[in-house]
């Protein structure tokens, strides 16, 4: 189940929620345009129920147990963190913490493979703003987002990458950024 809490990145299209109304609408159309079969709340218009659980972000993940307590919260959704979390918890019998009971980790990957579509129903102003204010995010989420048949088997897998893929995706992007650099040098 998701919780609807407010508009990521309001913009000309979809602004600030000016009244409940409207964030139910937003809810809903974000349902469609994601294709989400599942039930999603809307908190209230005040947004109570994200400032008392989680004011840090706008798209945090709680593992509920078997008894109703918190048993992990994932500051940012994450399919390979989450799924990694849930296998742990059902090893427990659906109960207690896991993982440490906490993930601060900013996943980025998958946002900027697949956020693009969400970031533009706030509008153009939305991803403009985004972009200046997050160092170039925005262009980064367009890019990752035309390439998302080349990137998906990495960015948006329920799995975590083995240990080996991971390690051989980072010297593959440092050889790749070291190489481009060169070539900047050789041009300037």
């Amino acid at each position: 189940m998701d919780v609807a809490i407010r508009q990521a990145h309001p913009g000309k299209r979809r602004s600030f929620y000016r009244s409940y109304e409207e964030k139910l609408e937003g809810a809903r159309e974000g349902r469609r345009e994601e294709g989400i079969p599942w039930t999603i709340l809307v908190d209230d218009y005040a947004g109570t129920w994200h400032r008392t659980y989680s004011s840090e972000m706008t798209d945090p993940v709680f593992l509920i147990d078997a008894d109703g307590r918190v048993s992990f919260y994932l500051m940012w959704a994450h399919a390979p963190t989450l799924k990694r979390v849930i296998d742990e918890l059902l090893e427990r019998d659906g109960r207690g913490v896991v993982a440490g009971g906490i993930d601060r980790m900013v996943h980025l990957f998958a946002s900027f493979v697949n956020g693009y579509h969400g970031l533009m129903r706030g509008g153009k102003r939305a991803v403009r703003e985004y972009n200046t204010g997050a160092f170039g995010a925005g262009a980064l989420t367009f890019l990752g987002g035309k390439a998302k048949p080349l990137l998906a088997p990495l960015a948006l897998r329920a799995e975590p990458l083995p240990a080996g893929a991971r390690l051989a995706l980072l010297l593959g992007g440092l050889a790749s950024a070291s190489l481009v650099v060169k070539l900047s040098h050789r041009r300037g």
